[in-house]
């Protein structure tokens, strides 16, 4: 593959989006058949692509497509998050070749280079990108799991248990397909306390910034933007101040799977002890049982480190089924690395 490019997809012309929507049409529909719709175009993929650069354009976000003979062949991109830089890619490989993943590895650099990064991020459970990043020795900064129960398994009579046995009373319970925008500043307060008590429990401790509120509003347009619902019940103080939460999504592209990665089941320190997490659970489960006839999962990504709620994950029937790496690339490894590939 000597013959190859890469052209940032803000500069593409029309015969350039052409050419990469055929190459992700191909990739989505064998290696992402749930999102893989035939009835997809170029327009269409131009104009999803240009709500995200312009949501995360302050976020240093850059996207390249890699051509070989002015065929798309994979592509590459970027973003300064909130807490981390991150990278993610893709080919139109069952292996990415070396002179891909070389190409992948230049731009990477160049982006660190340029925003003066020391380390940049990714993390994945696709088999082939897990494959092509231990192929080169990247380091796994940590190894992650997602657990699943399935709505054939899933128990009223337990989920009703809970809810009678539950005392709220002060509390309000409510529920919301949006934030309020009232509520922002509580919940971001909230979230403060929830990830700083998140992360201590993890070994592997991590570097990470706060995430304020515009951070927040963007992570959930960005849900918005990828055609997920969320789905959210609060129990509320007198004060109307969040005590505990519990949200997931539901994927206009995947109905059968409920998302709760990306969600989470919190509950604020000053209210913990009484058995609020199980409750919004059993309440947002039964909603889901009555509601939404097409889902036939909940995934979740709880890692067993965060003991407290794996326990009640697994009292809920969750039960591991996917495994994946977060994987660190730091500047001086990825310049090393392409001196060797």
């Amino acid at each position: 593959m000597n013959n190859l490019k890469t052209i940032l997809l803000k500069n593409f012309e029309a015969d350039d989006w052409q050419i990469y929507f055929a190459m992700i049409q191909e990739v989505r529909r064998k290696y992402y058949p749930v999102t893989y719709n035939p009835d997809n175009t170029p327009a269409k993929l131009k104009d999803e692509w240009y709500k995200y650069y312009d949501a995360y354009r302050e976020k240093s976000f850059e996207q390249y497509g890699i051509f070989e003979d002015s065929i798309a062949k994979a592509w590459v991109g970027f973003m300064c998050g909130s807490r981390a830089a991150s990278f993610n890619m893709d080919a139109n490989y069952d292996e990415f070749p070396g002179d891909i993943l070389k190409v992948m590895l230049s731009k990477i650099y160049e982006y660190m280079e340029k925003h003066k990064l020391s380390e940049v991020y990714h993390w994945t459970f696709e088999e082939r990108k897990i494959a092509a990043l231990k192929g080169i020795n990247a380091p796994i900064y940590e190894k992650m799991i997602n657990t699943i129960v399935y709505r054939n398994e899933m128990n009223t009579d337990f989920y009703n248990g809970i809810i009678s046995g539950t005392d709220i009373s002060g509390y309000t319970l409510m529920f919301c397909e949006d934030l309020p925008e009232e509520l922002y500043d509580n919940f971001t307060v909230l979230m403060y306390d929830i990830l700083e008590d998140y992360r201590s429990l993890n070994p592997v401790k991590k570097e990470n910034s706060r995430m304020e509120k515009t951070d927040w509003q963007l992570r959930d347009k960005s849900e918005k933007l990828s055609g997920s619902k969320m789905q959210m019940y609060m129990l509320m103080t007198p004060e109307n101040e969040i005590a505990a939460y519990c949200s997931l999504y539901v994927d206009s592209y995947n109905k059968e799977t409920i998302r709760h990665s990306g969600g989470f089941t919190a509950v604020a320190r000053a209210h913990r002890g009484r058995g609020f997490a199980e409750y919004l659970k059993a309440k947002m489960y039964l909603k889901l049982l009555e509601e939404n006839n097409d889902f036939t999962n909940i995934e979740t990504d709880t890692m067993p480190w965060n003991t407290h709620m794996y326990r009640i994950n697994e009292r809920f029937g969750f039960k591991p089924f996917k495994f994946g790496c977060e994987f660190k690339l730091s500047r001086e490894f990825t310049k090393a690395m392409l001196e060797k590939i």
